[in-house]
């Protein structure tokens, strides 16, 4: 008898398997169909997908419906429109604000994997910080906090007003599109001046990205924090003036030890290096910022080629529903399918709080049965 439970167990372990992997895909599919139904976006002239957040000056400047204008500093002209600007975003109309997503044991997704405590003792300090603002705490901020944020070295999260749990950074600025360039400049100002020891790298994000801490670990476990470097989704520049483009500010982009200091102590006090009331997006800005202070934009590619930044969602990067304008912006080419993303992914933007927890689960607690074990042997 005991022979006979034993061998239906094992018979019945694929099946389990095979209905846990296709209940995950389900969640998958169905979570991205009421995003996508369920919120009432509307359909730009470049495709079906629209972003109900920030957009890149690139993105923006396939979309008719932004207008062009100058720099106010240098006269430059520029398309507004940034993945910074909008950051906050606008409420449906009609609905209202969406509801704050509710998650029954939020803290469970805050525990760190056996492969992040190994890393802590032996990888690179991260510090990361986030950019947020008050409307988004709960709606947003909280759900990267629960599930990546919190296993930053040391999180931050750059916003005008304090939240009981979120570790935030208050800044006395008037939120809004034109102050995005000011609350990243602020930000920098702050963690060099506070957090700077505390960190080998330092890695900005939006509260609508997602990242895998393990694998932004291991990318930079091979890089050296006193190179003046930075590494993110990388842009073609529109400018003339900003020869080695600039990294998404949505994708997430992290500077080495040396970039801040340099960006900090060398560019945001000289003019003609860091325009801080420019009005061109922060992304943008930032980069051009950059690289007139001596730091180099890295590839940030695998060794295959692919992709370990993203600047849309794990959906459409997959999928491949990209807006036109990713082919002729991207420095790097934009593929779908298996190629899309590096198996050692860092990040997507326009991530919705729900897929946060799913995104969070498939990746840190299934595992295709064999697939470790074939690993291993090859």
């Amino acid at each position: 008898m005991a022979f006979e439970n034993g061998s239906a167990r094992r018979a019945a372990m694929p099946f389990a398997l095979g209905t846990l992997f296709g209940g995950v895909v389900a969640m998958l599919l169905v979570s991205n169909e009421v995003l996508r139904t369920g919120i009432q976006y509307q359909v730009p002239p470049y495709g079906p997908v629209v972003r109900p957040q920030h957009r890149t000056l690139s993105e923006a400047v396939g979309d008719p419906t932004f207008q062009s204008g100058k720099d106010q500093d240098q006269g430059h002209t520029y398309t507004a429109g940034s993945e910074d600007l909008a950051q906050g975003g606008a409420d449906d109309p009609v609905t209202g604000p969406p509801p704050a997503l509710k998650v029954v044991n939020p803290t469970a997704f805050q525990a760190p994997t056996e492969v992040t405590k190994v890393q802590e003792k032996s990888s690179p300090r991260v510090l990361c910080w986030l950019l947020t603002d008050p409307d988004n705490h709960d709606r947003k901020a909280m759900h990267a906090f629960n599930t990546w944020a919190s296993k930053c070295d040391r999180t931050l999260f750059i916003t005008t007003k304090s939240h009981n749990v979120l570790p935030t950074v208050v800044l006395n600025i008037t939120e809004g599109r034109d102050s995005l360039l000011q609350k990243s400049i602020q930000a920098f100002r702050h963690v060099y001046q506070h957090h700077f020891h505390e960190a080998d790298w330092f890695f900005k994000a939006d509260d609508d990205t997602y990242v895998i801490i393990e694998n932004l670990r291991h990318f930079l476990s091979k890089k050296n924090p006193e190179e003046p470097v930075y590494y993110g989704f990388r842009f073609n520049s529109l400018r003339p003036d900003t020869k080695n483009g600039y990294m998404s500010g949505g994708a997430g982009y992290v500077l080495s030890k040396e970039a801040v200091r340099r960006l900090v102590t060398d560019g945001l006090d000289d003019p003609r290096k860091c325009r801080l009331h420019s009005t061109a997006p922060e992304d943008l800005e930032i980069g051009r910022c950059l690289e007139k202070s001596g730091v180099m934009a890295g590839d940030s590619r695998d060794e295959e080629g692919r992709q370990t930044f993203h600047c849309l969602n794990a959906q459409d990067h997959i999928l491949g529903n990209f807006p036109e304008w990713i082919h002729r912006y991207s420095t790097y080419p934009v593929k779908s399918g298996p190629d899309c993303c590096s198996k050692y992914t860092i990040s997507f933007h326009y991530t919705e709080p729900i897929m946060m927890y799913v995104l969070d689960f498939a990746i840190h607690h299934l595992r295709p049965y064999g697939q470790c074990e074939l690993l291993d042997n090859t």
